[in-house]
Formats: structure tokens, sequence, C-alpha cells
């Protein structure tokens, strides 16, 4: 009967989640700063006459994608954190985080 082999290099998959945490990080950042200049654009709206509107409208929709790009980076920073952890106890479960999805 063969025997499966689980072997993980700790600083690589360390070193990668860590990335992926400041990603998060400054996509948040990066969020924040777009929220505050669309607040501005709405408030300039009177004066344009609705250019500054449209220019908010599709900030917002960027800041969404970059609030939940942020949330992925996050969620897979924490999901390698997990799984060297539990490699490291010898619990070869942290596998499953990768297929759960983003909570």
């Amino acid at each position: 009967m063969a025997h499966q082999v689980v072997q993980m290099d700790y600083t690589v998959i360390t070193a990668v989640s860590k990335g992926f945490k400041v990603q998060a990080t400054t996509l948040k950042a990066i969020g924040k700063a777009l929220e505050v200049a669309i607040q501005i654009l709405q408030a300039m709206a009177l004066v344009s006459f609705g250019t500054t509107k449209a220019l908010a409208r599709y900030l917002s929709v960027i800041k969404d994608k970059v609030k939940k790009l942020a949330k992925y980076c996050e969620e897979f920073a924490n999901d390698l954190s997990r799984a060297v952890g539990d490699h490291k106890k010898g619990d070869i479960r942290g596998k499953q985080y990768f297929g759960e999805g983003i909570s």
C-alpha cells in the first residue's frame, strides 16, 4: 500500500500569505481613497452639470471591485496561514480551506 506524503515549504507559503495580506491592505486603502474622491465628486455635481456625478458613479464601480478583490486577498492570506499552521501540527485537512470559496 502506497503512502501519500504531503510536504510544504513553510517559508515560501508564509511569504505568499503575507504578500496577499499586504495586497489586501493596499486595496483597502485604495478603496478608502476612492470613497473620498467619490464624495468630493458628488459634492461638486451641482456645479458641473452632472459630469462629476457620472465620474463618481464610474469610480463607485471601481471601488466596489477593489473592495471585493481585497476580500479575496485577505481570504487567501488567511487560508494559507491556517494551512501552514495545520500542516505543522500534522493535520492535513487544511486543503479544504481552498475549496470552500470566499466567505
